[in-house]
């Protein structure tokens, strides 16, 4: 998906336009299309998507990848050892799986001949540009590289509203936060400090 601006009469005031952006689908149906190439304009969004699966809303189930860091190519296309390396050509190119390529073991794989799943090549990195403060070791705060599987669709409400570790923080009197962690008010100890007795009765000896 890819935002683009379009002009639209101002409802109330004819004589005037709105520019406005808007959300632009584009579907890749070959491979080929979908080898996103340095260089050239990347998609706003990269959404995959189970067309034979909704949630509730209605909308098709699927992930996004959203990238934290790009890597660019190493070397000219075709130069010698750039040949060894053609993957770096591609920021992002998704295939279909195939036995044959290299993939970890796992039972997700579904081994589906007719429908086989997808499969997106990612390439991240970062440019380190040598400076004094490298000196005498490299820091690394800030450096980072990698991306984030999203879901997109996937669920029918945000998931952590299930998780049992929730945190709940609400605007409080006099400017103070009202922090609401599902624990007891008073932190004492979970067994207590005296030995276990029982005297075979409900009452207390």
């Amino acid at each position: 998906m890819s935002l683009k601006y379009e002009n639209f009469t101002n409802p109330w005031s004819p004589d005037h336009t709105i520019q406005q952006s808007r959300l632009v689908r584009r579907q890749h149906t070959n491979e080929r299309s979908a080898a996103f190439r340095f260089g050239k304009k990347f998609p706003r969004y990269l959404h995959f998507y189970n067309p034979n699966q909704t949630n509730k809303w209605g909308h098709q189930k699927g992930y996004r990848i959203q990238f934290n860091s790009h890597a660019n190519s190493v070397l000219p296309r075709g130069w010698m050892e750039e040949n060894g390396v053609s993957w770096s050509r591609y920021p992002l190119a998704v295939t279909r799986h195939k036995d044959s390529e290299a993939t970890s073991t796992t039972i997700y794989i579904q081994n589906d001949p007719w429908e086989p799943d997808l499969v997106a090549w990612v390439t991240v990195g970062f440019l380190h540009v040598p400076h004094s403060e490298d000196i005498p070791n490299t820091a690394t705060p800030g450096n980072a590289v990698g991306f984030f599987l999203r879901p997109f669709n996937f669920f029918d409400e945000d998931p952590s509203l299930t998780s049992r570790s929730t945190v709940i923080v609400r605007p409080g009197k006099n400017d103070k936060p009202e922090v609401q962690r599902w624990t007891p008010e008073i932190i004492g100890h979970c067994v207590s400090d005296k030995p276990f007795f029982y005297n075979g009765t409900y009452s207390r000896i």
